[in-house]
């Protein structure tokens, strides 16, 4: 039931589980098998079971590893111990030795024991043998490792709550824990029942959502493994990450033949990996479970030429909170993904207050890109200087083209119009760059929106800054690594993978990572400045760091604290891609994950959390010609298929001046090279109708071939393959769609 894994003073990680150190010891020299080392406690709607994990086996250390001529000459199984264990002879010192002494088999020390132990023995204690080695100069210890660990397990109206309980864990100096696999074979799907093989598949919330078919014969590819919520940016790996989808919700499931469940991570989501794998690879089941981690760890180099060696270091204290998972169970065979995340659409929304989306038409969201630091050179000498790309007139122009043809549902996020434009300072205050029209050219732009029943959403950094106001504030206000360093936001040299600042490369200066502690008091001071009703940030209530200074705060803190700003804004709220605690606290949500990671376990995608926010706050794509990975008419499709409105990032003037800046990733922003496309999606969208109701339902078809439903009765049936294809007799273009119905 319990999988743990724990690392020693050198920082090497080992696991065991607590079946054969708890549930059921095997034989040893000293018991036989079936010992249990556990205490349960009962209450009305549950149970406790406290394991006391441990090797009650005898090690080594138990018997001498010499033992002088006069002893063992005058024993009576003399012949026996020199066959089977003192195998070695030192003339020198006239002793005989154990020359396989660490590694003693069960029947060798059972058979020591007796000489030692027994009731004829020579009356010996573990610490006078180790005593004895010394002497010799032998010194060697040997510690066993132990643990205590309790979980807790409740009924609830709809399912069974698990937990780890913290307060009941006790580790050791030398063995610390480090994560936990808790109930790993809950809920498996055999393979097969009765010789015929079992149907459904496994739900994961990586990006949009994927699904693992039961039995798919991948047990050749890697099996799942993610932890939620994407990388720690406290402790950002020195090695560029493949790009992935991130997992933004703490919950997955399973559908199976006779039923369904939903788990949901209620407690230490922040800590936790999900793990999924088939049947094949080492037993006959398919499951999904979850992991918890006690401690973070970051890995460093030392040395440097030939010598270089790698070590982990750990935090020195757990976590303090317990871990809970809440399986809701759904009954009977027609249960799909959609009923999976109708479930945690429930947990999120059931009991909040939240405003649900009566939009009937396509928002379009535009985000401005606006001043930018550009670098140049004057006798030499390096400097920057504030440069813009749009400025708030120029937004104005942008609106009012889209205006006239007849997009009216818009609203703008605009990056790079405060405190240093997108090399944004710290967020401790609203002001506004000059060089783009300055307050007064904002109020203008203010009232224009207002005019058109257009919200602007300036965006705010609260996590990261270029630079602090004062000198020495980034010792003060900055997040620390594990290893003492400050927290820093790489930017990658592509070929070698490494931070630019490890490269020799002229390169542009890292970003700080601002500890958690002052999030809400920048968020106090930036409302004292700012007057407007709408609000959006950069990474905020989307990703989380951990400060691993004296404070030690775990990202689960983190959380918590943004959770709580969140909560006390009294703001219109947009979050790009939030993580599932944010949502119920966003008034909009843009960049929606349309895909997953395209892991081969996985069988195909799903928009699980689309399924799951439909209906209750508007959303959209990301921004489709930022998209690189996929072409424009996909990722359109993939707004249909998914209920989502459009993005796109524009700018006034041609984005090739960022070419010599480290923005140079806006690629082909200009307004003009898009704005007829945008008009095209626009009215195709409306006039699909995908926004007069909610997605209600989603199904694989075929191969690349999908049906969905909306509340309203619009079905449509969209093919992603590059040839025709038909389904049920009717016929599907190549990448594009068919509507089936409409009442």
């Amino acid at each position: 039931t319990l999988v743990l894994s724990y690392y020693n003073e050198k920082g090497s990680i080992a696991s065991i589980n607590n079946y054969e150190m708890s549930i059921s010891h095997p034989a040893s020299v000293l018991y036989s098998a079936g010992l249990r080392t556990y205490s349960i406690k009962y209450f009305d709607d549950g149970f406790q079971v406290l394991y006391d994990i441990r090797d009650v086996d005898i090690d080594y250390l138990y018997f001498p590893k010499f033992l002088p001529a006069s002893v063992l000459e005058g024993l009576d199984n003399r012949t026996i111990l020199e066959a089977i264990a003192y195998t070695g002879y030192d003339e020198e010192l006239d002793v005989y030795e154990i020359t396989q002494y660490e590694d003693m088999s069960r029947l060798v020390r059972s058979r020591l024991y007796d000489v030692f132990y027994g009731e004829d023995g020579l009356g010996y204690t573990r610490e006078r043998a180790i005593e004895e080695n010394a002497s010799y100069g032998y010194t060697d210890t040997y510690e066993q490792v132990g643990f205590q660990i309790a979980i807790d397990v409740r009924l609830t109206e709809t399912g069974v709550t698990t937990s780890i309980i913290q307060n009941s864990i006790v580790d050791s100096e030398t063995a610390r824990l480090a994560n936990v696999s808790l109930y790993p074979h809950f809920a498996t799907a055999v393979s097969e029942i009765a010789g015929e093989e079992t149907d459904g598949y496994i739900v994961i919330p990586d990006g949009s959502g994927a699904v693992i078919e039961f039995n798919n014969g991948k047990y050749y590819q890697q099996p799942y493994s993610k932890r939620l919520y994407g990388p720690d940016l406290g402790i950002m790996s020195h090695k560029m990450p493949e790009q992935q989808q991130k997992i933004s919700v703490p919950v997955y499931g399973m559908v199976k033949e006779d039923g369904a469940y939903t788990a949901i991570i209620t407690s230490g989501d922040t800590m936790a990996t999900i793990n999924a794998d088939v049947s094949g690879r080492t037993d006959s089941y398919n499951k999904v479970y979850p992991t918890f981690h006690f401690r973070e760890y970051e890995s460093i180099t030392l040395g440097s030429g030939f010598n270089v060696y790698g070590i982990d270091l750990w935090t020195e204290d757990r976590v303090d909170f317990d871990f809970t998972v809440d399986y809701r169970f759904l009954e009977g065979p027609d249960n799909t993904y959609v009923d999976i995340a109708e479930v945690y659409e429930d947990y999120l929304f059931g009991d909040t207050s939240q405003t649900m989306d009566t939009t009937n038409e396509t928002v379009l969201t535009t985000e401005i890109i606006g001043s930018y630091d550009q670098k140049s050179f004057i006798f030499g000498v390096p400097h920057y200087t504030s440069e813009s790309l749009t400025t708030f007139d120029e937004t104005k122009e942008i609106l009012q083209a889209l205006l006239d043809r007849d997009i009216t549902n818009i609203n703008v996020v605009y990056r790079g119009m405060i405190n240093g434009g997108l090399s944004n300072s710290t967020s401790d205050a609203f002001k506004i760059e000059r060089i783009l029209g300055g307050k007064k050219g904002f109020n203008s732009l203010q009232s224009f929106a207002n005019g058109h029943n257009i919200d602007i959403y300036p965006l705010v950094r609260f996590i990261t800054t270029s630079e602090y106001n004062k000198m020495f504030d980034s010792y003060r206000y900055t997040s620390r690594r594990i290893d003492g360093s400050l927290s820093m936001l790489f930017t990658y040299h592509l070929p070698s993978k490494l931070p630019q600042s490890e490269t020799p490369y002229d390169y542009f200066k890292d970003d700080y990572i601002i500890s958690p502690l002052y999030y809400q008091t920048m968020m106090n001071q930036l409302t004292k400045d700012y007057s407007g009703e709408n609000i959006t940030f950069d990474m905020f209530g989307s990703v989380l760091s951990g400060d691993y200074n004296d404070t030690l705060l775990y990202k689960q803190a983190t959380l918590q604290i943004e959770k709580n700003v969140l909560q006390n804004l009294e703001l219109n709220t947009m979050l790009s891609s939030p993580l599932g605690f944010a949502l119920p606290y966003a008034d909009y949500v843009t960049d929606l994950p349309m895909s997953t990671t395209l892991y081969a376990l996985l069988d195909y995608q799903i928009p699980f959390v689309q399924l799951v926010l439909s209906g209750h706050v508007d959303y959209s794509t990301v921004s489709l010609n930022m998209e690189n990975e996929r072409g424009v008419e996909y990722n359109f499709l993939k707004a249909i298929e998914t209920g989502s409105n459009i993005k796109y990032t524009l700018s006034y003037d041609d984005s090739k001046e960022l070419r010599e800046t480290e923005f140079n990733y806006y690629i082909s922003t200009q307004y003009t090279n898009w704005i007829n496309r945008i008009t095209e999606q626009v009215e195709e969208l409306d006039e699909i109708g995908i926004h007069q109701g909610t997605l209600i339902g989603h199904e694989r078809l075929a191969n690349n071939v999908y049906k969905v439903t909306y509340s309203h009765g619009l079905v449509i049936m969209i093919n992603y393959n590059l040839s025709n294809v038909v389904v049920d007799t009717k016929a599907i273009g190549a990448m594009s769609y068919r509507i089936l119905e409409v009442n």
